[in-house]
């Protein structure tokens, strides 16, 4: 594995881990965070490396826009920071682990399990899908679902990573249906849970599902709060932008991008951003530059996920619509 500074903070790790890099790892001099791009290698190598981490204390682990960190570099390094984040545009990989004739290891995955249920990492995340992924395969979770999942954290107070949103969505646990009785304690799991667009969306059958008022203000009030995970936040606006016609009080666009950072990079690898953006655009009278971004939107999410929502590109279709008339 090369390691290279990008800066007197941050460390660079790619490549494959092989043997000798926890020797190298452990002669660097203090740093802050590891940027990782990896397809895995070495497991032993690799926990002896985490446990570097551990000692050298408070290690933000980080995947960024193009990069992978897949195998020992997922199940090993990423979840050994004491924060970590996969930006978008990143994914890690998880699979089962094999000894080097390709017979499975079970006594290595329980022991990547271990490391990460240390740092926080829900025990099925790295057993139950290691497990149930053959060596020869990879289950790659880009970033929305790795925080679902419960693989990130962003800051050393988020106790958001418990995984329950994707399990209860998995699990089929129907959604809490949202009432002017229970609004004010709802939370990010039950939004997405009865937003129609989102990761984790199960539907109820009730034709107010998602639309009425008391979602929209709960959801609205969750989606601002600082302690509900960032991309989950990302989700729910996305749906109150497209379905809530009082939400431009809620500045979505301007929302979105602060908790985000502003980073423009990760904004440009979010389809659903993009998307807030361009109905953002589309309410302010904006349609042209609305239609950009929609076909931003579009060609992410296409990349992203082989697909583009119906919805989408209807959306896409009224920009067109709007700029045509602005045109005459």
């Amino acid at each position: 594995m090369d390691l290279n500074w990008r800066d007197r903070h941050t460390v660079q790790a790619s490549g494959p881990i092989e043997k000798g890099d926890a020797i190298k790892f452990a002669a660097l001099p203090e740093f802050q965070t590891l940027e990782l791009d990896s397809p895995g290698g070495l497991v032993g190598e690799a926990l002896a490396i985490a446990a570097n981490m551990d000692a050298r204390g408070a290690i933000r682990t980080v995947v960024r826009a193009g990069a992978s960190c897949a195998s020992a570099c997922a199940m090993a390094l990423f979840v050994s920071g004491k924060t970590r984040v996969v930006y978008m545009g990143g994914r890690v990989g998880i699979h089962s682990c094999a000894q080097p004739n390709g017979i499975p290891a079970p006594e290595c995955n329980k022991a990547m399990a271990a490391n990460a249920t240390a740092h926080g990492v829900p025990w099925g995340v790295i057993e139950g899908f290691g497990k149930y992924t053959k060596p020869s395969s990879m289950m790659w979770l880009r970033a929305e679902d790795a925080e679902c999942w419960g693989l990130m954290r962003w800051n050393a107070q988020d106790l958001s990573s418990t995984g329950i949103d994707c399990y209860k969505w998995a699990s089929r646990i129907p959604p809490v249906e949202i009432t002017i009785a229970n609004a004010a304690t709802v939370d990010y799991v039950d939004c997405r849970a009865n937003a129609g667009s989102s990761r984790t969306y199960m539907s109820t059958g009730s034709d107010e599902q998602g639309f009425s008022q008391a979602f929209r203000s709960a959801c609205e009030r969750v989606a601002a709060d600082p302690a509900t995970p960032k991309y989950a936040a990302v989700d729910i606006i996305m749906w109150l932008a497209l379905t809530d016609p009082r939400v431009s009080s809620l500045k979505p666009g301007t929302l979105m991008v602060n908790i985000l950072d502003r980073d423009e990079t990760q904004i440009g690898n979010c389809w659903k951003c993009l998307t807030i953006i361009a109905m953002s655009e589309l309410m302010n009278g904006y349609p042209k530059q609305a239609l950009e971004d929609f076909r931003k939107a579009a060609n992410v999410a296409r990349r992203d996920t082989g697909s583009v929502p119906a919805w989408l590109s209807s959306r896409a279709d009224m920009a067109a619509a709007e700029a045509a008339k602005q045109n005459r």
